[in-house]
């Protein structure tokens, strides 16, 4: 028995519902004679006269309240809105029309530069007899234009630098050298031949011949002895690696100031940094190689 008055409830919500979508219908065509499409949970009215122009539109929609709502006790509320549209042309109706509101895209061939298109036709023209619209000539034409880059790149990293001097507001070049763990910075410039290391005199600081002699080494080489005035600062390892930190620092220094010192300093190795490291000690061993003493009895 409930079940029965429950159906009679909702076959007379549906019943009110459809009476006063078919009110609102017959309303409209008789004012504005517009169509009205129905749905399941609104009614929409396009009517294009009543907007300013034909550019936009007027929606009416009802929204019903059925038994599957969260607000039962509510009425049929009718809510009118305007709805704005992109600009196009709109007297189409049918249901494949598209339309051409959007902006014409620009040519790929215009933004290419003139002197691209020149170089183009001239390896067209020079190239004619291998194309001839086959797929076969077209891979062969692609072939020999990632040929021809290939060889441009060659050529072009083959070249030597351009190298130029590099010298402060003071005058002076700088150079970095290492040798072993010993790091050494040098600046040179014009003077009477004064070497300056670590704030003492080139002399004391290196009191061995050998250790002299590495150090002016470039000078040697690029017969600029008596030229330039030295300061170096180094740190780390000993007198010997110190000694060769400066020299290439001395080196890569006189290269900056002039380009044309490096050839005869390059062909005596002073511009090569020497990779030769201490070896380290391993397992087992006293030193990096040197076994402990072994007695049999």
């Amino acid at each position: 028995m409930a079940s029965v008055f429950r159906g009679s409830l909702l076959a007379a919500r549906l019943s009110n519902h459809t009476a006063s979508a078919t009110s609102l219908v017959n309303a409209f065509k008789s004012s504005h004679g517009a169509t009205l499409n129905f749905g399941k949970a609104a009614v929409n009215c396009i009517q294009p006269s009543c907007a300013p122009s034909n550019k936009g539109q007027i929606a009416v929609r009802c929204h019903s309240y059925g038994p599957q709502s969260s607000h039962p006790e509510r009425k049929d509320v009718f809510r009118v809105h305007a709805v704005s549209l992109y600009q196009g042309d709109y007297t189409d109706e049918e249901d494949d029309a598209q339309w051409d509101d959007k902006e014409p895209v620009p040519d790929s061939k215009a933004l290419i530069d003139p002197k691209e298109f020149r170089k183009m036709d001239e390896e067209e023209e020079s190239t004619w007899w291998l194309y001839d619209g086959t797929e076969e000539s077209r891979e062969a034409l692609a072939a020999m234009r990632l040929k021809e880059a290939q060889k441009q790149r060659w050529i072009q990293n083959a070249s030597p630098p351009i190298r130029v001097s590099e010298i402060d507001e003071r005058g002076r070049a700088y150079g970095r050298g290492s040798r072993k763990t010993a790091q050494a910075r040098v600046w040179i410039q014009p003077g009477q031949g004064e070497i300056v290391v670590n704030r003492k005199d080139f002399v004391s600081y290196f009191p061995r011949e050998s250790d002299r002699e590495h150090v002016l080494g470039p000078f040697v080489a690029s017969q600029t002895c008596g030229k330039f005035d030295v300061t170096a600062i180094v740190k780390g390892g000993g007198l010997t690696g110190q000694a060769g930190a400066i020299r290439l620092g001395l080196a890569r220094a006189l290269e900056k100031y002039n380009p044309d010192y490096r050839p005869p300093m390059k062909r005596h190795g002073f511009m090569t940094r020497d990779p030769r490291m201490v070896e380290r000690k391993k397992v087992g061993r006293v030193k990096a190689r040197k076994s402990p003493q072994w007695v049999r009895r």
